[in-house]
């Protein structure tokens, strides 16, 4: 067995539980948050020196946010606005 092979068996096995089920998709959204804002930024043609200025904080704030780092939700609405866009909770459950 190869070494992708044995990373795959030991993934799915640490998924069946809970609480690391729980933790990796969580870290998944952080992700998925992240990599959104970084595209709406740089299709409204800003840097994260840009950004950062105009909502009153540093480039490392935005760069933080953009790796997915805890962000306060205040910090969150402010980028919102400066992207010209609406921060949104949504229902998982169908």
């Amino acid at each position: 067995m190869n070494r992708a092979s044995r990373y795959k068996q030991l993934k799915a096995r640490a998924l069946r539980k809970p609480e690391v089920r729980k933790a990796y998709d969580e870290g998944l959204e952080d992700r998925r948050i992240a990599v959104r804002l970084a595209e709406l930024r740089e299709k409204r043609g800003m840097t994260q020196t840009e950004l950062a200025a105009k909502i009153h904080t540093s480039a490392a704030v935005i760069s933080r946010l953009e790796q997915g780092s805890n962000v306060e939700l205040k910090t969150l609405q402010k980028v919102a606005a400066a992207l010209d866009a609406r921060l949104t909770v949504e229902s998982l459950a169908s």
